[in-house]
């Protein structure tokens, strides 16, 4: 029987969505499951079985599927689909690819949620056909991957574009700073969704999603306006000097508070035209966060010759 079928997961800090594609990189169907609900149990085993109610729904077998593509917040060595360190799921070192490979006999494949992210924009929609770009992906945390002669790049220990780490505060140097979650850096804390609807609910009391918290600002909210203006002066230093040092020709900002940022991005492009030699085309991703589930699809395309 022909293997047809790939299956793909975006497994993020807040949610993780798995589908069911066809050799021709269709989305056949998808579930959004709650990653907090899900991590209380065993993880391997619940997308293993999330997986099978993908099969079930298109009437298909497991005979029919190739291999299973991840995308994972972290760090990943993606030679052997281990997650080394992945701060929003607490995980260290956690055998990701091998569990689900043992439960369900196909190959699998595990990257970086962002470098997957990267792949699925190649492959779909804002990066076809760019050579060199750097794609932001601004979500619960902050990451960047690093597109290099049509190539994705993960450096060479696997964490090339971990620019949620960056320090875009020069007080930092000297007084540190305290993470909104353990093993954050700098930038995600003040930049990330987590940690800026965490500084909104510390300020007022109030838990709010990020979602909310952009629609607090736009109806004049005053706490809600001056930490997104301060994170988005935070992700524009980033950018500037992720741009001075890359050259990218594009760069595309993602995720779900990449995807809020429609109101700044003139203010950011008027800064890196200021502040960089040679200015990229700054974009903002159409794929409505389902970048990482599409480059799952094109991360076990890319392994496999023969669909």
């Amino acid at each position: 029987m022909k293997k047809k079928y790939i299956l793909a997961a975006d497994v993020g800090g807040t949610s993780i969505e798995c589908g069911l594609f066809n050799a021709d990189g269709e989305l056949l169907n998808a579930k959004t499951l709650i990653t907090s609900e899900v991590i209380l149990s065993d993880v391997a085993e619940c997308l293993a079985e999330e997986m099978k109610r993908r099969m079930i729904e298109q009437g298909i077998t497991m005979e029919e599927v190739c291999c299973i593509g991840l995308g994972v917040p972290g760090l990943v060595d993606t030679e052997t689909g281990t997650v080394l360190k992945a701060p929003s799921l607490k995980w260290n070192r956690y055998p990701l690819g091998k569990k689900l490979h043992d439960i369900l006999g196909i190959p699998v494949f595990v990257g970086n949620d962002v470098n997957t992210g990267l792949l699925g924009e190649v492959e779909k929609e804002s990066l076809q056909n760019v050579k060199h770009a750097l794609y932001f992906m601004i979500g619960t945390s902050i990451g960047a991957g690093l597109l290099i002669n049509g190539e994705v790049y993960a450096g060479s220990q696997f964490s090339a574009g971990e620019v949620g780490y960056m320090v875009t505060d020069n007080d930092v140097l000297v007084d540190g700073f305290q993470p909104a979650r353990p093993g954050y850096g700098y930038l995600s804390t003040q930049a990330g969704g987590f940690g800026i609807a965490h500084k909104y609910k510390e300020e007022t009391g109030n838990p709010v999603t990020t979602k909310q918290l952009f629609k607090l600002a736009e109806e004049g909210d005053q706490a809600a306006k001056q930490i997104i203006d301060e994170a988005v002066r935070h992700l524009t230093t980033a950018i500037i000097n992720a741009a001075a040092i890359l050259n990218p020709e594009v760069i595309l900002l993602g995720g779900g508070v990449g995807s809020e940022l429609v109101p700044y991005l003139s203010k950011i492009d008027e800064n890196l035209e200021k502040y960089v030699p040679v200015k990229p085309e700054l974009r903002i991703s159409t794929m409505q966060n389902r970048s990482v589930l599409y480059g799952a699809y094109a991360l076990c395309s890319k392994h496999l010759k023969d669909l």
